[in-house]
Order: structure tokens, then C-alpha cells, then sequence
């Protein structure tokens, strides 16, 4: 087994800091790798299914290179415990990188540019590899996996209120229809649709919508267009009805996995990352999966994209450049099958049949359109409003429009401040 080495974050901080002022200079500034030989890989605690697929698939790296990796599993905080480690000039030489903060760290100049060091890059799906590329093009990390969202249906639930699976309509305004018809064939304590407020869930309709909520001057705009605030609208009114209801706050469950496999929900728009749970824990739900409904007639869902990035300042460049490109090529298929995540290699999609799995199938053609949950160093300060105000709106404390205006106030004020 693969000897790891495990931080919480509290003291990988302090090993990072403390490193700084080491009399082995060289050691700390090349993030305590031995040397050509040897590479550092900074991940962050994962799933028993991920850390096997992880470990697995270094060890394969390990006997068909030479070269040996040392993993670091950094418990909690990755995102601070990795700033504060370049901060102390000993960052790991190949880290985890989700696509959320890549544009963060390409700023910073932190990282590594490797757009020469890519075999065959038009295999990878384009908006997970577009992720991690800055305004010119150039790239800073490669895609390892990928999670998009797709419309769970418990068919089950469904049947018993007299339809099939045919009868849900596969557009927004037609399921928000469907589903206020839906609640009034279900129990009191079960909702037609359970939905998420958050930013980070219904950007890509916003989009399909009409608007963009990081406009081109890299500022919040959640106002200039009215289709974006009707579709916003929709989901506070069904809530209000009572036929799209929040997991956690309306029906008092731990997640949307456990309130649509206790047969509280028929219908979910979650995460391939639901599918594990379902299938061990609820292994009497019968559902289907299908895309995410359109929004104003066109394709839409999220993708949440993470990748292997190269510290810029590491002496073992051509060693970690020689790990990512295995990872995320020849040992891709094994860290799937053992992880069951997601290859970003399109060829490897098709040689494990992932697209003709009724399960997945959704998942998969969704990496093709999806809109990745990246958008420059100010989305976390904008995602951060739009989630304050429009909770706001959901509980009917103000108006969408003015929760909408209020929340671009509110990430403009703070972006002007941070500058």
C-alpha cells in the first residue's frame, strides 16, 4: 500500500512556516522533494472509492517510472494550508487545483505554465481544460475529474402518482408546471422537486438566461436581464407553493441523496457524486437519471472541475510534468474504474462505455456544454452575495428584483475594496 502522509491543517501550516526559515534552503524551496527522483502531491481528504483509486494508480505511476511520490493529505482548509505553503516558499510540487480557485492562483503567478507539455489536449473535454487556462491562452493545470449535474427521477414515486417517466417534461418552465402538478398527488411531508439557491447550482441557467454574473469587467451583474430575473423568480414561487422545497430547510434532511432515497422527493437535480450513496445505501430506490432540463430552450448544467497543477518555483518540473500527464492520460482509466470519477479524457469516456451507461449516460454528454464553476478571481465575492440576497428572497424578505440589486451592490462594494 502507498505510504501517505496525513496533515491536519492547523499543522500544515506550521511545518510550511517553519520550513521558511530552515538552514536546508534548497529543501524547502523545492517543496522537500529529494530530488528528480521524487515528487511532493498535495491532495485533500477524499472517499475510501478515491483515496484506493489514488493510491493504486501513484503505485502504477511509480513502477513504470522510476519516480517516486510522496502524497500529503491536507484534512481540512486545503485552499488556505496551500497559500500559506507557497507563502513559506515550500509549496508541494503537484497539487489539486479545483477550477473555482484556479483563476486565484494563475494570478498570483504561482503556477507552472505547461500549455507545451500536453499530449493529444483536444481529447480532454474543452470547458474543463479551458478552466485552467488565463486570458491568453495559457494553461496551468490539467483536468484529473469532473462532476456535472443531471435530473434525478424517482420512478417509484412517480408511477404511484400516475406517470411515467415520459411525462416529465425535460424544459425549466414545463417541469416548474409539471412539478405544481405533481405536489397535489404527493403526501404532505414528500415535494415534487427539491432544488439548491446557490449560485454555484444555477449559474448555467442565469447564462442560458441572458446573463452572465461576472460581466466582462470582472464585476457582478445579476440585474440587466429580465429573463435571468423571471427564471429566478420561478424558483421562488414554487417554493413559496410548496412544490420546489430545499432538502435541509424545508424537509429537515441531511442532503438531497437522503431525502430522495428515503422517497421524500421524486425529482432532484444533483451531482453524479449522489450516485454512490444511492446505489449502497438506498439500494431499493429504483430511478432514472436524465440531462438537466434546458433553460430558454438551450442545453444547460454545471460542471465542477478539479486538476493537477504544477508548482511554478519546483526543481522537479520535468518529474511532476511526467505525473500529471500519467494521471490524466495512460493512468486515467484506472483511477476512474477504482475512484468511480469521471475521465476528462474523452477517449477514455468511450473506452469504458460510460456514455451507453443509463446512469451516466446524462452525467457524460453533459461535460460537453456544461458551464465549468470558474470565472475569475472575484466569483467567490460575487457567488458569496448572490447567495446572502437571494436567500433573502426565498424567505420572502424581499422582492427577487430588489434582492438582485442588493447582491450586486454588495459584491461591487467588496471587489471595489479588495482592489
Amino acid at each position: 500500500m502507498k505510504k501517505v502522509a496525513k496533515f491536519i491543517a492547523g499543522a500544515f501550516l506550521v511545518a510550511g512556516l517553519t520550513a521558511c526559515g530552515s538552514s536546508d534552503e534548497t529543501n524547502s524551496e523545492n517543496g522537500g522533494a529529494a530530488g528528480d527522483d521524487s515528487i511532493t502531491l498535495a491532495v485533500w481528504g477524499s472517499s475510501p472509492a478515491e483515496t484506493e483509486g489514488l493510491e493504486q494508480t501513484v503505485t502504477s505511476f511509480e513502477e513504470a517510472s522510476g519516480i517516486d511520490v510522496e502524497i500529503e493529505v491536507i484534512q481540512d482548509n486545503f485552499q488556505d494550508a496551500l497559500t500559506a505553503r507557497f507563502a513559506a516558499k515550500n509549496a508541494p510540487d503537484v497539487f489539486y487545483l479545483e477550477s473555482f480557485a484556479a483563476p486565484k492562483f494563475i494570478a498570483s503567478g504561482v503556477l507552472a505554465d505547461i500549455s507545451e507539455d500536453v499530449e493529444n489536449p483536444e481529447d480532454f473535454y474543452q470547458p474543463l481544460l479551458d478552466s485552467f487556462k488565463d486570458e491568453e491562452g495559457k494553461l496551468y493545470a490539467l483536468p484529473k475529474d469532473y462532476s456535472t449535474l443531471g435530473m434525478y427521477i424517482n420512478t417509484d414515486l412517480l408511477t404511484e402518482a400516475g406517470y411515467s417517466v415520459e411525462d416529465v417534461p425535460t424544459d425549466w418552465d414545463g417541469l416548474v408546471a409539471f412539478a405544481e402538478e405533481l405536489q397535489g398527488k404527493l403526501s404532505g411531508d414528500q415535494a415534487a422537486v427539491i432544488f439548491d439557491a446557490t449560485m454555484a447550482r444555477n449559474m448555467s441557467s442565469l447564462i442560458a438566461s441572458g446573463l452572465n454574473p461576472v460581466n466582462e469587467e470582472n464585476r457582478a451583474d445579476f440585474t440587466s436581464s429580465p429573463e435571468a430575473l423571471d427564471y429566478l423568480q420561478s424558483l421562488v414561487d414554487g417554493n413559496k407553493a410548496g412544490y420546489l422545497q430545499n432538502p435541509t430547510i424545508d424537509l429537515g434532511m441531511d442532503s438531497a441523496g437522503a431525502a430522495f432515497g428515503l422517497n421524500k422527493a421524486v425529482i432532484m437535480i444533483e451531482g453524479n457524486w449522489v450516485l454512490s450513496a444511492l446505489n449502497q445505501n438506498y439500494p431499493d430506490v429504483n430511478f432514472e437519471v436524465l440531462e438537466a432540463p434546458t433553460v430558454n430552450g438551450e442545453k444547460q448544467t454545471m460542471t465542477f472541475n478539479v486538476g493537477y497543477a504544477i508548482a511554478k518555483d519546483t526543481d522537479n518540473k520535468k518529474a511532476a510534468v511526467d505525473f500529471v500527464s500519467y494521471m490524466t492520460g495512460e493512468g486515467q482509466q484506472q483511477w476512474s474504474e477504482i475512484s468511480g470519477t469521471f475521465p476528462t479524457r474523452q477517449s477514455v469516456a468511450e473506452k469504458m462505455g460510460l456514455e451507453s451507461n443509463e446512469k451516466l449516460q446524462a452525467h457524460v454528454l453533459g461535460a460537453e456544454y456544461g458551464t465549468v464553476w470558474s470565472s475569475g478571481v472575484y466569483l467567490p465575492v460575487i457567488a458569496t452575495a448572490f447567495d446572502n440576497q437571494f436567500l433573502a428572497a426565498i424567505n420572502g424578505d424581499k422582492s427577487v428584483e430588489q434582492a438582485m440589486k442588493d447582491a450586486e451592490k454588495e459584491a461591487n462594494d467588496e471587489i471595489e475594496r479588495q482592489q
